[in-house]
């Protein structure tokens, strides 16, 4: 362009910018709030399109240290994104960072969903990318995530936020920062997860501010992301037990406060974690009956009192004389203390090792192979087992009615029913008791909920080992430390870590059950089983899905050695990295502190 007056344009044109983006920063502040996030997430989703196509444009000729950083940059773009794609794009956040493992949905078990997005790309880009099919492979996993950003761009019209939605997607995002974010779960090949923190807690404090938030809960957010960059640090160092205490409960805390002083409404959803938690790590964050049916019993007393004892009753096996308890012993933490326990159909062991059944209520699948999604449906399976108690539900209301106390029970439980003793009235009556089982006060919970000097510091090492060295909190998620999916926990995952059938070095052999393999004859899931909760784990003995391991010391033997791929066992499915972890004694010891701190010591609530 050509101008009269080349030195004025010179000066104005910078001018011009400044005052152009002055107002559309004016125009954007006038803005009510949740329009205002709106417009953020659509400049960052451009961003991100525009550094995913410059990245696409270099993929075939950069190197190596210029592919990590485009990728490096996309992903950070795209941290910036989440809490709202994760929110009002669930699909597409799996399409963009969802694992880089195969997967099924429930209600089309058969068909195999193929892995894509960044978590797929990095595997490429950390691998050995100077090869021309490795190119090719990063070019084409590029091109599959810019179609899911183009598709989001196109639905952007339609996109309405509220004020309400924003802060509860922010919340869950924070949420996910801490269960999956700083355990490396979606950054396992660049290590990148404290950077990757960094910029998920700038966007929350970005998007807060735009609602005016409070200094208190903008200083604490700036604070926590701080924490996650200091210097001197890395992923194997960062020390996460005192980052939860000390920066991000009171982060959620004044996230909290900062909605109601603004009189933000909660969202109405019905959810595992309760929306209008004080935080995570709350005594009663967590609402069990989420995880129930619709007409499942109200937890009153008499209900309680009444599951209690069909749980110890053996009339329900009928002629069996075995009851709920005889595997779920209370004082063994609701397990039996055996690799098996016995079959009643012949001189042989069960199938499984008994699982404990606190916190049981925290999950939406029940069964080692997650058959079953409520308890009482779990109930009726085991009570009508003919190897595990051999009875018929259909049979017992008879019987109890014979037995005194039962009626008197049953009506006080069910005093609105005609015929309050009923197969029904059992299952929802069992059920409601093993939910009331739900115990989240351990050593270790207090010190999250700020009593610091309740653990020592092998225990303390412990925790972050776990949450970052060790990799055992990208599978057993915290604070519930199972395979129950965070934030929402509307999903168990299943893993394939190889378990051998015996503990002997000198006679290695895949245990044979195919798992969760014969509920769909699904390939990738055979030798799957449901990631259980390690807490209490101290009190569980036996482990592993066939107990193969008396203590907890074998178990981190085994994980530290890589699984059963890594001890030298053929699992080519094996979901659980085959690489050692590379820990010393001292710090399998420290994880095995962490895990005892772990035991529950909260008494029954009823």
């Amino acid at each position: 362009m050509k101008t009269r007056f080349p030195l004025l344009w010179t000066i104005g044109r910078p001018l011009l910018l400044v005052l152009s983006a002055g107002l559309l920063s004016f125009a954007m502040l006038h803005k009510p709030p949740a329009e205002q996030v709106k417009g953020y997430y659509t400049a960052h989703l451009q961003q991100l399109h525009t550094a995913l196509t410059d990245f696409q444009q270099s993929a075939q000729r950069a190197d190596t240290t210029r592919l990590r950083a485009h990728f490096a940059a996309c992903r950070r773009e795209y941290k910036h994104l989440e809490f709202a794609i994760e929110y009002y794009y669930p699909h597409a956040a799996t399409r963009l960072n969802g694992a880089a493992l195969p997967e099924t949905e429930p209600g089309e078990p058969g068909e195999v969903i193929t892995p894509a997005g960044f978590q797929v790309l990095e595997e490429y880009v950390y691998a050995n990318p100077d090869t021309r099919a490795n190119r090719d492979l990063i070019y084409q996993e590029i091109d599959n995530l810019l179609y899911e950003v183009r598709h989001l761009e196109q639905q952007l019209p339609y996109l309405a936020l509220s004020d309400a939605e924003v802060f509860d997607a922010v919340r869950l995002n924070l949420y996910r920062l801490a269960a999956k974010g700083v355990s490396g779960f979606d950054s396992p090949a660049a290590h990148a997860s404290l950077p990757e923190a960094a910029a998920t807690l700038k966007a929350s404090r970005e998007v807060v501010a735009m609602f005016g938030a409070p200094a208190p809960l903008t200083t604490l957010l700036a604070r926590c992301e701080a924490a996650v960059t200091a210097p001197n640090q890395d992923f194997d160092s960062f020390d996460r037990a005192r980052f939860f205490v000390r920066y991000f409960n009171p982060a959620l805390a004044a996230l909290r406060q900062a909605q109601v002083h603004q009189r933000i409404p909660w969202v109405a959803a019905r959810r595992a974690v309760r929306a209008d938690a004080v935080g995570y790590f709350v005594a009663d964050a967590f609402d069990p009956s989420f995880f129930a049916p619709a007409d499942a019993a109200r937890p009153t007393a008499a209900v309680l009192k009444l599951g209690e004892a069909l749980f110890s009753e053996p009339l329900l096996s009928g002629k069996a004389g075995r009851s709920c308890a005889s595997c779920h012993a209370p004082n063994r933490a609701y397990t039996d203390g055996l690799k098996v326990n016995s079959s009643l159909l012949a001189d042989a062991g069960l199938e499984r090792n008994t699982p404990t059944l606190l916190n049981a209520a925290l999950q939406p699948d029940q069964f080692y192979d997650s058959r079953v999604h409520f308890l009482e449906d779990q109930v009726h399976a085991v009570v009508s087992n003919k190897a595990e108690m051999g009875g018929h539900l259909s049979e017992a209301p008879t019987l109890l009615r014979k037995k005194d106390a039962y009626p008197k029970l049953f009506a006080q439980a069910f005093a609105s029913e005609k015929q309050p003793v009923s197969e029904r009235n059992i299952r929802r009556a069992v059920a409601a008791y093993v939910r009331s089982l739900v115990r989240l006060n351990s050593r270790f919970d207090q010190y999250l909920r700020g009593d610091t000097t309740i653990l020592n510091d092998a225990e303390v090492l412990g925790f972050n080992l776990f949450m970052g060295k060790a990799q055992c909190g990208t599978c057993h998620y915290m604070p519930l430390f199972n395979g129950t999916v965070p934030p929402l926990y509307d999903k168990t995952e299943s893993e394939v870590l190889g378990v051998p059938a015996k503990a002997d070095a000198q006679l290695l052999a895949l245990d044979a059950d195919p798992g969760k393999f014969l509920l769909y004859g699904i390939a990738h899931q055979r030798h799957a089983f449901k990631t259980p909760t390690v807490r209490n784990a101290a009190l569980t003995a036996p482990y592993m899905h066939n107990g193969v391991y008396q203590t907890l010391e074998q178990v981190l033997d085994f994980y530290n050695q890589g699984g059963g791929a890594g001890i030298g066992l053929s699992v080519p499915n094996q979901t659980l990295a085959e690489d050692e972890l590379n820990l010393s004694q001292t710090e399998q010891q420290a994880i095995i502190a962490f895990i005892k701190s772990l035991t529950d010591v909260q008494e029954v609530p009823y």
